[in-house]
């Protein structure tokens, strides 16, 4: 017979071989690519917003990371990223008139976008003027319900940091009036 403490061991033991052992998956992430990563496209006021910067996803899943206000005109939003060692910040601003399938040209009409990457030993602000190139179309734009939905990419410079290329950007926001 085996005894209750002999009984624990071996379990305690077979526990842990069988959690070291094996793929519990977990960690879902690792099984798709960077742009799987991101929120699908919906127009519906999901609170949902996602880019691939330089190639990886940033993907934002707590909506009081984000942020919508349109007043007086303009429309401000974007969104962040902040798990202690890393913050990232993607922002936008446009101005009326706001229109569904219009392209809006970062650089040639009334809106911007900025970059901002902020972790232990760097900081880099990729303010509106450093954006070269980029433009923001929106699918929805629900003045009755306050959604805002579309698609973004942009890419901007500064001195000392790497260029970032946004791609694959989708936005599905309630926005405050």
């Amino acid at each position: 017979m085996i005894s209750y403490e002999r009984f624990c061991f071996l379990t305690t033991i077979l526990t842990l071989a069988f959690f070291t052992s094996c793929d519990l998956g977990l960690n879902t992430d690792d099984k798709f690519t960077e742009i799987e990563k991101l929120p699908p496209i919906t127009t519906t006021g999901e609170n949902t917003f996602g880019c691939l910067v330089n190639g990886k996803a940033f993907v934002v899943r707590n909506s009081s990371k984000q942020v919508s206000i349109y007043q007086q005109g303009q429309l401000q939003f974007g969104s962040s990223i902040d798990d202690g060692t890393l913050d990232e910040s993607i922002y936008m601003i446009l101005g009326d008139p706001l229109i569904t399938n219009s392209i809006y040209d970062f650089k040639e009409s009334d809106s911007n976008a900025e970059y901002q990457y902020r972790n232990i030993d760097v900081v880099c602000y990729y303010a509106f003027e450093d954006t070269y190139e980029g433009s923001i179309q929106f699918s929805n734009i629900d003045r009755d319900n306050f959604i805002i939905s579309g698609i973004f990419e942009f890419s901007s410079i500064t001195e000392g940091c790497d260029t970032i290329k946004i791609t694959d950007g989708r936005f599905d926001m309630q926005y405050i009036p």
